[in-house]
């Protein structure tokens, strides 16, 4: 009985840290994925996003917010990008990051309906 509680308490911890429902990990994951954002690891921001999909095929909630969170880290990433690019890669870049801003704004208008 004595081997037993330690056992059932360190199960009971587990189930308690770990999230619930595919809803609630694939949350955690987009969670992830803005960290990396914000710390300019864009391809870590996007894998994380690509993974959380894979896993999670019926987190519909978290798999919407993963588009405007891919557009985004798209569009972050361009703008990092004209900061050391000039002529015509400085255009290339800033064409890409004006079009994923409209596709944020696009988005975010279909999921506000």
């Amino acid at each position: 009985m004595k081997h037993i509680l330690p056992l059932i308490a360190i199960v009971c911890a587990s189930c308690a840290s770990s999230p619930t429902t595919p809803e609630d990990a694939a949350s955690a994951m987009l969670e992830k994925s803005r960290v990396h954002l914000h710390d300019g690891r864009y391809d870590a921001a996007r894998d994380s996003i690509f993974s959380m999909r894979a896993k999670y095929p019926t987190a519909l909630e978290s798999r919407a917010q993963g588009i405007l969170l891919l557009d985004s880290i798209e569009m972050q990433a361009a703008r990092d990008s004209m900061e050391s690019a000039t002529g015509e890669e400085w255009k290339r870049l800033s064409i890409k990051a004006q079009f994923f801003e409209r596709k944020l704004q696009e988005d975010m208008k279909k999921l506000a309906k």
